[in-house]
C-alpha cells in the first residue's frame, strides 16, 4: 500500500499523527450518497470489525464528496498508488476502459436496477477478459459494479409533447444517451451529475437524463420543472464501488481479500437498493417543487421501444469504432446473463441480501483473484 511521501505526511497529519498507513479510499460522490453511505462506510466498519484482533487487522481512511480526486482523476490515482482504492465509471476514462465502456452503454437493455447489477458485475468479473485487461494495464482491479435505479427526462420547462423536445439541449455522462437525444430531435452535452443543476438553471441544457433520486441528491428538484414520468430510460450499470491498486491487493494477505470478496456482493446490493429508497425521497421532494409529472402517451413509448430493439447492434458498431475488445460476444453474453439474473431476482421477491447471497456464490466464491 505505497503511496507517495507527501501524501503520507500529509494524512498522518490530518489523523493526529498516527503512523499506521490507512486503506485510502477516495470517492467523487456526495457522503450521503448511497455507495457511500449504504456501500462503503458499512463495508468498510464490517471488514475492520472482523479482522480486529488478528494478525490481518485492517483500518480505512474514506475521503467522500471529490476531497482528493474527482471522476476522472480517480483511476491515475489508484494507478499510481496514490490512493488503494475508488469509485470508477468506465465513460470518463474511454481511452483507457474502452471496452467496459462498452458493457455501460446497454443502459437501454436493463429494466431494473438490482438484476442490471449483478449481471454487470458478473460479465465484468468472469466474462470480460479484455475489459480486465485494460484494467490491469492502469495498474487496477475492479471489484464489482452497483447500478442506479432508472432513468427520467427531466426538463427545466413544461413538457407536453415530443415535439416540444426538438432542438432542445439534453446533458447526461452515458454515450448511449447521444444516440436517443438524436433520436428525439435534442442535441447532447456530456456533463457529470454535479454540473446538471447549474446547467439547467443557468440554461446551458434544458433537460437531463438522470434517476429520481438525483432530484435530492444533486438538489435537481430546485431546476426542473416537468419530468416525462411514463417512459423509463434504463438503469446505468457501469459503476465500479471499487477499483483497487493491484499492488495493494497482491500485498494483502488471503484473509483481508476474502474480506473484500465476501464483502462486495452486499455492498453493492445495498448501495443500488439504497438508489430505490433514495428514488421515494426524490419523487417526495418533486411533490413539494411542484414539479410536474408527464404522460407523453403512446408516441414517446414506442420510440424508446424501437429504439431499444435497435441498441445492441448500435453498441457492437459503436464499440468497434473505439477499438473495444469482443464486443459483440461480450453484448450477448451480457443479455444472457441479465435474463438469468432477472430470474434470480423474481425468484428470491427481490430480496437484496437474497441476491447478495448468490452474488457470492456465482460470482466472488469463483474469482482468481
Amino acid at each position: 500500500m505505497k503511496r507517495p511521501l507527501g501524501l503520507v505526511l500529509t494524512m498522518m497529519a490530518m489523523l493526529g499523527g498516527t503512523s499506521a498507513v490507512a486503506f485510502t479510499y477516495s470517492s467523487w460522490t456526495p457522503p450521503a450518497a448511497p455507495n457511500n453511505r449504504l456501500g462503503t462506510v458499512p463495508m468498510f466498519e464490517r471488514i475492520t470489525e472482523s479482522l480486529a484482533g488478528t494478525d490481518d487487522a485492517m483500518t480505512f481512511e474514506n475521503f467522500m464528496g471529490g476531497q482528493l480526486f474527482n471522476n476522472t482523476t480517480t483511476l491515475p490515482a489508484i494507478r499510481d498508488g496514490i490512493i488503494d482504492g475508488g469509485v470508477l465509471v468506465p465513460a470518463y476514462n474511454g481511452a483507457e476502459l474502452r471496452t467496459h465502456v462498452t458493457l455501460g452503454e446497454t443502459q437501454a437493455l436493463i429494466n431494473d436496477g438490482l438484476s442490471g447489477a449483478a449481471a454487470a458485475t458478473e460479465a465484468l468479473l468472469l466474462n470480460c477478459p479484455g475489459c480486465l485487461e485494460e484494467y490491469a494495464a492502469q495498474n487496477v482491479l475492479p471489484l464489482g459494479t452497483y447500478a442506479s435505479t432508472p432513468y427520467y427526462l427531466m426538463c427545466n420547462f413544461e413538457v407536453t409533447s415530443i415535439a416540444d423536445l426538438q432542438g432542445r439541449r439534453s446533458a447526461e455522462g452515458n454515450p448511449m444517451f447521444n444516440r436517443w437525444a438524436q433520436r428525439i430531435g435534442m442535441s447532447r452535452q456530456s456533463l457529470s451529475p454535479p454540473d446538471f443543476q447549474q446547467a439547467l438553471q443557468r440554461g446551458s441544457v434544458d433537460c437531463v437524463f438522470a434517476p429520481k433520486d438525483w432530484l435530492v441528491a444533486y438538489s435537481l428538484a430546485d431546476a426542473v420543472v416537468s419530468i416525462v414520468d411514463d417512459v423509463s430510460h434504463g438503469a446505468f450499470s457501469a459503476v465500479v464501488l471499487m477499483g483497487v491498486n493491484t499492488n495493494t491487493w497482491a500485498g494483502m494477505t488471503e484473509a483481508q481479500r476474502e474480506a473484500f470478496r465476501r464483502e462486495m456482493p452486499q455492498a453493492i446490493m445495498d448501495v443500488t437498493n439504497g438508489y430505490y429508497i433514495d428514488e421515494a425521497r426524490g419523487m417526495a421532494a418533486a411533490e413539494e417543487a411542484g414539479i410536474k409529472l408527464v404522460n407523453l402517451g403512446e408516441e414517446y413509448a414506442q420510440v424508446w421501444a424501437d429504439f431499444q430493439e435497435a441498441e445492441r447492434a448500435e453498441i457492437v458498431q459503436a464499440a468497434n469504432g473505439r477499438g473495444a475488445a469482443g464486443a459483440e460476444e461480450l453484448v450477448d453474453r451480457f443479455s444472457e446473463l441479465l435474463v438469468e439474473w432477472e430470474g434470480i431476482a423474481e425468484e428470491v421477491d427481490r430480496d437484496p441480501d437474497a441476491i447478495a447471497e448468490r452474488m457470492y456464490e456465482r460470482i466472488f466464491a469463483q474469482l482468481p483473484f
